[in-house]
């Protein structure tokens, strides 16, 4: 994934840096003032009552991808089970006690990031411990006897957060429930003041207070960093790398008389001017499972001076590899925390580059890597640049962007121009583009070609040259808008293309095979799309069900009529893992060549040749099942942060399935004359295989079931059957 470097990256800045600005009010009124300094008086000391607790805790650390349309995919998830011990004195310890993984590709374990505990263990006290607590390797003493960046935020009720923070709202938002007590929520937002402390960790966003009792409830925003020297990777910032990293800490009360945590979410995104529509994601989810309150630590006497929160050191302990492994005490599946979680969830108390709200703001920036630079036998190099201009306060909602590349072997321009405008649940826009589009069919949502393996000699993809204008109208539904339905109503024009790359510049591979024919011309086009859960993908890790029906109208030069239907379902059950998708296609005997369903090796049906098959009917099912095995499922630790994944083998089982037919003698000869057939039968492949690190590379043996063939090895990379 090519954001994944740029998030590693970001990662490594800490917090993101924001520009001072505010005023010099520090309440909005003062009834306010009266509300958050009896508030901070509360939590600036541990209450007498609570000596500490030990909780166990459950996590689910993912990365992956936010698309530029909204979608999101995982290549990574990691669970983790461990115990958290806190007292009173700020003394903490975090030790992991049970792991377990699937990963597309393989990369490294995530507790390797981590110097110390990834959970804030109370929201007491005038700091914040930031996600990597306080990393007390030679490094980090010899940064901190320099000068280094402060490790842990401001708190908004610290005793001196009237040097950083202006407060407004007060309002009561929702009221909670506890026993036979009803709880009034406050919530005030927290913003910065003019004329910080240099080099001050702040945070921006909002908090919820009990109403009643001034107890802070639940703290959500994101940390920053003001002022100070420039970080060690500023040249990364001068090149555009933007990242920023949210928190959303709730607690619950306990006993009626404190509020400790009950769940917690951090997130890290991170993009570039240059793709911003894009962001690598990096996501802890934990649950506080099970606690239990612990007293005062032995000879502390609370309310004396001694009894203070102090700054210490943190520890994260591991257990032994074996112990990792044989953890069953799960009480989520694996992905099932994370699989509703979005990186729009945060949009609200978004910094003020990434905000909706503000003055306009202008940007070079395109929707996705491939508007900068891409490459393929038609084009050859292509590169481009883009610009955006959101409009926000001035006109809220609109949105103009821009986009324009050359295509160096094929000397030609492409791009596009859009207007959008969103109002609400609904996303109107006017769209003009030259594109050079894929005729392949059945892919995964996120298969938008691929530079690589044209680089490595392997272009498996038809392309042809659309121009087309366009009115879109997108609505989303339901309480997380997970529901899509999108109108298209223009003109589009067909164009066939020709190679202009005979072979990989680097050598590599055969010669490139020959763009199959399209059929040329102009015509109306209307297209309507339903879909729900488009993140849920076969070929990635998000569970649940998705779903898609597509239809498709064109009249002109070019008739035709056109329909396709998907159902996708993923889901992890204890060591099982299972996926399966159904793809359903339908197209007029008479339709243009290029809108024939097309099926072969890399087009869903490995064995066969390239787009050996086709026809204007077409059905793929695909399904995977895979069993961990409850062996070397545990991370390799080579240094304090360095951790390899686990080997963590598995057995799977793939069946690959496709159908297509020809209807008619007319969509017969058009199948001929793309140098396909139909498959005149169902054709089925099935293999089984031994996986590793957690199902992201095997070895096995396929086997035609629907033909004599011999077996044959297979290596397979990723999650796709």
């Amino acid at each position: 994934m090519p954001l994944l470097s740029t998030l590693l990256l970001a990662l490594s800045l800490g917090a993101d840096t924001v520009t001072q600005r505010g005023d010099s009010t520090t309440y909005a009124t003062p009834a306010l003032r009266a509300l958050i300094a009896e508030a901070a008086v509360l939590n600036r000391r541990v209450p007498a009552g609570l000596g500490g607790y030990t909780a166990q805790l459950e996590s689910e650390i993912s990365i992956g991808n936010r698309r530029s349309e909204g979608m999101e995919m995982s290549v990574s998830l990691e669970q983790v089970a461990s115990t958290l011990r806190w007292d009173r004195t700020g003394k903490y310890e975090q030790t992991v006690s049970g792991y377990r993984s699937q990963a597309v590709g393989a990369s490294l374990s995530s507790l390797g990031f981590f110097a110390s505990g990834w959970a804030i263990p109370s929201l007491y006290g005038n700091r914040i411990a930031l996600l990597f607590g306080r990393d007390t390797t030679a490094t980090a003493r010899r940064q901190s006897r320099r000068g280094g960046t402060p490790l842990y935020a401001v708190h908004p009720l610290a005793a001196d957060r009237e040097r950083y923070y202006r407060f407004t709202g007060g309002d009561t938002v929702f009221t909670l429930r506890s026993g036979d007590r009803e709880i009034p929520i406050v919530r005030v937002m927290v913003s910065l003041r003019e004329n910080l402390p240099t080099k001050s960790v702040v945070f921006l966003g909002e908090i919820d207070l009990d109403a009643s009792r001034r107890h802070l409830v639940r703290l959500r925003g994101y940390f920053a960093v003001v002022g100070g020297p420039k970080p060690q990777f500023d040249i990364l910032r001068e090149a555009g790398l933007q990242g920023i990293a949210y928190v959303e800490a709730v607690n619950a009360e306990a006993e009626g008389q404190f509020w400790l945590p009950a769940r917690q979410r951090f997130e890290a995104h991170a993009t570039s001017n240059t793709v911003s529509e894009n962001r690598a994601v990096f996501r802890i989810l934990t649950r506080f499972v099970d606690r239990e309150l612990d007293p005062a630590p032995p000879g502390l006497d609370v309310g004396s001076e001694g009894d203070t929160l102090a700054i210490r050191p943190f520890r994260l302990a591991v257990a032994a590899p074996e112990s990792l492994s044989a953890y069953t005490r799960w009480t989520r599946e694996l992905g099932e925390m994370t699989a509703m979680a979005s990186a729009e969830d945060f949009n609200d108390v978004a910094p003020e580059q990434w905000s909706t709200v503000g003055p306009p703001r202008f940007s070079v920036e395109t929707e996705r890597l491939g508007d900068v630079f891409r490459m393929d036998r038609v084009e050859g190099v292509y590169t481009g640049l883009g610009a955006v201009l959101r409009y926000r306060d001035a006109a809220p909602g609109l949105t103009l962007r821009g986009a324009v590349g050359w295509s160096w072997g094929e000397e030609e321009a492409r791009g596009r121009a859009v207007v959008e405008y969103r109002r609400g649940r609904s996303l109107y826009a006017l769209r003009a583009q030259r594109s050079l589009d894929l005729t392949n069919d059945f892919r995964n949502p996120y298969d938008s070609g691929s530079t690589v393996g044209a680089l490595l000699g392997r272009d498996d993809y038809d392309y042809l040259d659309r121009r087309s204008v366009a009115a879109h109208w997108l609505h989303f539904f339901g309480p997380s808008q997970r529901t899509q339905l999108r109108l298209e109503l223009g003109y589009a024009s067909d164009d066939d293309v020709q190679v202009n790359l005979p072979r990989s510049p680097l050598g590599l591979g055969e010669d490139f095979r020959a763009n199959r024919p399209v059929a040329q011309g102009t015509y109306a086009r209307s297209a309507l799309t339903l879909e729900y859960r488009p993140d849920v993908s076969l070929e990635f890790l998000r569970s649940g069900v998705g779903a898609r029906l597509y239809v498709e109208r064109a009249a002109g030069a070019l008739d035709y009529q056109r329909a396709e239907a998907r159902l996708t379902v993923r889901t992890n059950r204890g060591p099982f893992s299972l996926g399966a998708r159904l793809d359903l296609g339908l197209t007029n005997p008479d339709a243009p060549p290029q809108q024939l369903f097309e099926l072969g090796q890399n087009q869903n049906l490995p064995g066969y040749d390239y787009k050996e098959f086709a026809g204007n009917q077409a059905a793929v099912f695909r399904a995977l099942a895979l069993w961990r095995l409850p062996y070397l499922g545990a991370p390799i630790r080579l240094t304090n942060r360095f951790w390899v994944p686990p080997v963590a083998p598995s057995v799977a089982l793939s069946v690959q399935s496709g159908w297509s037919g020809a209807s008619t003698a007319a969509a017969l000869a058009t199948v001929g004359s793309l140098g396909s057939m139909p498959t005149g039968h169902p054709r089925t492949t099935v293999s089984l295989s031994l996986r590793f690190i957690g199902g992201a590379i095997g070895v096995g043996i396929a086997k035609r079931v629907d033909s004599p063939a011999p077996a044959r090895l297979v290596l397979e990379f990723g999650q796709r059957p």
